[in-house]
């Protein structure tokens, strides 16, 4: 409805992609240090894994599957208006209009 709404939804979209973007560099980390399983640290991973889920869920709301694309690279997966495009073969333009689209129907799915 209002600007700081869809800002909301917005800044929760990204705290959480941030969130899984960061477990996934330890991850990352961890297995190129080779440290075994039971020796990561795994204090944060419940927040994390919350954070991810919510994202996924509000993600999942959305009803058409190219928006759940572009909402999913863009937001949980960091990417850049440009490398969406490019990955689901449509112009940057689309990819904006889809962005648009989705996050105004999560928008008022939210506030329903």
């Amino acid at each position: 409805m209002t600007e700081d709404t869809i800002e909301h939804y917005r800044m929760e979209l990204r705290r959480a992609a941030w969130r899984f973007r960061y477990r996934q560099r330890i991850r990352g980390r961890n297995e190129r240090s080779g440290l075994e399983e039971g020796e990561r640290n795994r204090a944060a991973e419940p927040c994390v894994l919350e954070a991810e889920r919510s994202a996924r869920e509000y993600v999942g709301l959305i009803p058409f599957d190219k928006g759940r694309d572009v909402i999913r690279a863009l937001f949980l997966e960091g990417r850049t208006e440009a490398e969406t495009a490019q990955s689901l073969r449509i112009s940057q333009q689309g990819v904006s209009k889809w962005k648009r689209k989705s996050l105004e129907h999560l928008r008022r799915t939210l506030n329903s």
